[in-house]
């Protein structure tokens, strides 16, 4: 082979490994201009505080946020971000934020990023580049709040989790690719490529989504969204990873969810458990605590859940 030729081929493999890295960029925010967290109490307990809290998110609107702070337990403290899916709220792990307080974890329960005035609020309503943003903004949105968390009183920035169920374990997916921070993540119902995923669902709530634009313009909403999905972003993370999965989802979730542990580059763990897509199992709940536990370093975190359900 000729040196010229070598030379063309040695530029061609270096653009073409150019072009299969992810972009990590449209994740990026200016950490020294963080719009501020406004909080107040809402609920008080011997054992913990309860606040209420937001800030403005990235895509316009309003982020709001229960934090959870331990009262008995001493500094330092662990902190875990929970983010939850489609169809639900921010309080829908509440629970489990009261019991890692009494083992001495701060928590954020994080409601939809996109959610607020003067914000786009489903991504079925979006198209082209601005899906693809949409996506980012989530990811973005969480990654300011886990500034908001290492900034509260006493937290050990070197012991930090993410839990995220559905469309939060999709962002789960993206941070364990490109936010170190975070030593583990608990990743629920999860499907490695949302672009997949609208293409091949028939849900009522995607079938809108084809409805508002052309087939041309479909594609290349999936195209922009497929830059965001976790496939990309979970090869490299290096963080344990516990994924859980549902064998009464439904079936494009359950042949989906598997493959997020597949495609998880660092430790990682795949547990099945006889529910939906909405986890309400509390098997599932105590695996997640006992993962926790183990990567954050609590301790009698079962003991603690026996005394909050015995409460």
């Amino acid at each position: 082979m000729a040196k010229s030729q070598r030379l063309q081929l040695c530029i061609l493999s270096f653009v073409a490994s150019l072009a299969a890295q992810p972009n990590t960029s449209q994740f990026d925010y200016d950490r020294t201009k963080l719009p501020q967290l406004n909080c107040e109490d809402i609920a008080q307990r011997p054992d913990l505080i309860v606040r209420g809290c937001g800030f403005a998110a990235p895509s316009g609107g309003e982020l709001t946020l229960i934090l959870v702070i331990p009262k008995l337990v001493k500094p330092p403290y662990a902190g875990v971000i929970f983010q939850h899916g489609g169809g639900q709220s921010m309080t829908n792990y509440i629970s489990e934020a009261l019991i890692l307080a009494r083992a001495g974890v701060v928590s954020i329960l994080a409601d939809a990023p996109a959610r607020g005035s003067g914000a786009r609020t489903e991504l079925n309503q979006t198209k082209l580049e601005a899906a693809g943003k949409f996506q980012a903004s989530i990811v973005i949105s969480l990654r300011i709040a886990l500034e908001h968390l290492i900034r509260q009183k006493g937290v050990d920035p070197t012991r930090l989790a993410y839990v995220g169920h559905s469309y939060g374990s999709i962002a789960g997916g993206v941070l364990a690719g490109i936010e170190p921070r975070f030593r583990s993540f608990a990743l629920l119902g999860a499907v490695v490529s949302e672009a997949t995923h609208i293409r091949t669902n028939r849900a009522p709530y995607w079938e809108e989504m084809r409805k508002q634009m052309t087939p041309v313009e479909f594609e290349g909403t999936l195209e922009a969204i497929d830059s965001t999905d976790p496939v990309h972003f979970l090869p490299p993370a290096k963080a344990p990873v516990l994924v859980q999965c549902a064998r009464f989802d439904t079936p494009d979730n359950i042949a989906a969810c598997p493959k997020v542990h597949d495609a998880a580059g660092g430790p990682k763990r795949l547990i099945w458990y006889l529910d939906d897509h909405y986890f309400t199992s509390l098997e599932a709940m105590r695996d997640r605590l006992d993962f926790l536990s183990q990567h954050l370093q609590l301790h009698d975190i079962n003991r603690h859940m026996r005394d909050f359900l015995n409460r």
